[in-house]
């Protein structure tokens, strides 16, 4: 049956009460919401003061709480106002459990990323440290990091790029150098740092061995 304007009209003269009823309740889950994200954001702060974190550590885990309190605020206005829920949270559930099983079949690769976030936070070196993994006969200048790799640059300039989950499984030696600037902000940063190369090993001479050498001949 085809529908009249005066059908129309009257459905919307139904609704609108129902939608003025539910204005308050929308807009004090949406206060909540912002009041959530304002103490969020101060919680990190303060996280970051009393750990003597850098802003740019905490940027991630903060926005990715914001937005996560955005959503779960827009559903629940959505249910205020009387639409259908359970389709909603089945398709987030679906998309949550996707992404679980995207996580399991790239474990590698978030347990590079996982071991970066933790190096970030750590800092158990900077850029422009020199750094040396003896098990693995590696050592050189950090130049760069990403979400999988630090890249060293040694004496003769060449680049080694070390997976990150590594300096969790082996050794490290560090000796500070000249800080260029955190693991953070070189994490934001698209080019490697210009952070000369580290200076050549110096060659011991053992005297001793070279009398004897001598008087040998």
């Amino acid at each position: 049956m085809d529908m009249t304007l005066q059908d129309i009209w009257n459905g919307i003269a139904e609704l609108v009460p129902l939608f003025v009823a539910a204005l308050p309740v929308a807009a004090i889950v949406i206060l909540g919401g912002v009041l959530l994200n304002i103490i969020i954001g101060r919680s990190f702060s303060l996280l970051a003061r009393r750990t003597h974190l850098d802003e740019n550590d905490i940027v991630p885990a903060r926005n990715t709480l914001r937005w996560l309190v955005r959503v779960v605020v827009f559903v629940i206005v959505l249910g205020v106002f009387g639409f259908e829920l359970g389709g909603i949270w089945a398709m987030i559930s679906t998309i949550l459990a996707m992404v679980a099983i995207g996580f399991v079949a790239v474990w590698s690769l978030l347990s590079h990323t996982s071991a970066t976030v933790i190096l970030v936070l750590l800092r158990p070196f900077s850029i422009g440290d020199d750094i040396k993994l003896p098990s693995e006969n590696v050592e050189g200048r950090v130049v760069d990091l990403n979400f999988f790799f630090t890249t060293l640059v040694d004496h003769e300039g060449s680049e080694w790029r070390m997976p990150n989950n590594l300096f969790f499984q082996k050794v490290t030696l560090r000796k500070k150098g000249v800080k260029a600037c955190n693991l953070a902000t070189q994490l934001n940063n698209p080019e490697p740092a210009k952070v000369e190369p580290p200076p050549a090993p110096v060659e011991v001479i053992d005297e001793d061995s070279e009398k004897k050498s001598a008087s040998g001949k």
